[in-house]
């Protein structure tokens, strides 16, 4: 199994990467709202130039906003991994392997979605990596038809892993009160009812609810659960 990323490039080369995806802090207004799946960039990454021009061209005439990228290093560091997107990449490249770029995206929480290209006896490695996170895996020769559904279960993946992101922004906004109160709104439970397993008044338990639907942006109970269930998942 390859995953490796060369020793001195760790120690050196990613300890001087762009903020834009060392550190997810600075992107937390970031709102992944109002995108559509078709809107999200592929990016094709593999360091065989032809791969990455078949591949351009295939995903180009579906209608869709690709960049190439000759090796997983200069993706990362120059896109913001915390904007939802797409990436197609090989499974098997020098410096930084697809496998070590899926565990970097899944530790760094990233909403980005993962196609691995993989060739002969690469499977196993292919299925580890969707363990990993990753949203599918093609076999080289690509076959169009196969890529397109591919393609239209990450864009979907990316975008709810994105949802979830910004739900959690909102969520860490809450005190410990009011995360209780939320809790127990889930639980379907009356203010009356909060009131007295928190030994509060209601009173209290209405402020704290107040602030949790305007922390939570949820114009309705029902909005504010939806949330949280995708909270539990």
């Amino acid at each position: 199994m390859y995953l490796a990323i060369r020793s001195h490039m760790t120690s050196n080369q990613l300890s001087n990467e762009p903020t834009c995806w060392q550190d997810k802090n600075s992107h937390l207004s970031d709102d992944s709202s109002g995108i559509t799946p078709e809107s999200l960039i592929i990016h094709i990454i593999d360091d065989e130039e032809s791969v990455r021009m078949s591949c351009d061209f295939l995903i180009s005439s579906l209608g869709l906003s690709t960049k190439v990228w000759a090796s997983a290093l200069t993706f990362l560091q120059q896109v913001n991994i915390y904007r939802p997107a797409v990436i197609v990449s090989d499974l098997m490249m020098p410096e930084m392997s697809g496998q070590a770029l899926q565990v970097h995206l899944s530790q760094q929480d990233s909403p980005m979605a993962l196609i691995a290209l993989t060739g002969n006896g690469e499977i196993a490695d292919a299925v580890n990596m969707m363990k990993q996170g990753a949203a599918d895996y093609l076999e080289k020769p690509i076959n169009s038809h196969r890529l397109q559904e591919a393609l239209v279960r990450a864009q979907e993946l990316s975008l709810k892993r994105a949802k979830l992101y910004d739900i959690k922004k909102l969520y860490a906004q809450l005190t410990d009160k009011e995360k209780q109160v939320a809790n127990e709104l889930l639980e379907g439970n009356l203010n009356k009812n909060i009131a007295d397993h928190l030994d509060v008044s209601v009173r209290t338990v209405e402020v704290h609810r107040s602030q949790v639907m305007k922390k939570m942006q949820s114009q309705h109970v029902s909005e504010l659960i939806q949330k949280l269930v995708m909270l539990e998942a």
